[in-house]
């Protein structure tokens, strides 16, 4: 009998299956739970890649991002932000 895999350093980031991605409870606002989403399914954005699919502006975006970094829920590595392990 095989064991599960475990989950690696490298797994942390990076695209999830979109059937299975929840959003935390600590999220109440719609922008934060758009953009929340994205990322998990995506795997990554740039601000500009999220301009132009999620339709918002970055005076918008950026607080949301701002927000989503500090509850350690996104990451960013140089201009792209990317999910963190959920």
């Amino acid at each position: 009998m095989s064991n599960p895999p475990t989950e690696s350093a490298s797994d942390q980031y990076g695209p999830a299956d979109p059937e299975s991605v929840s959003v935390p409870a600590e999220l109440s606002s719609d922008g934060t739970k758009l953009v929340y989403l994205y990322l998990r399914v995506s795997g990554e954005s740039t601000l500009n890649e999220l301009n132009q699919s999620l339709e918002m502006k970055s005076i918008s975006l950026l607080p949301i991002l701002n927000t989503l970094m500090t509850k350690d829920l996104v990451d960013r590595d140089g201009n792209s932000y990317l999910p963190t392990a959920a």
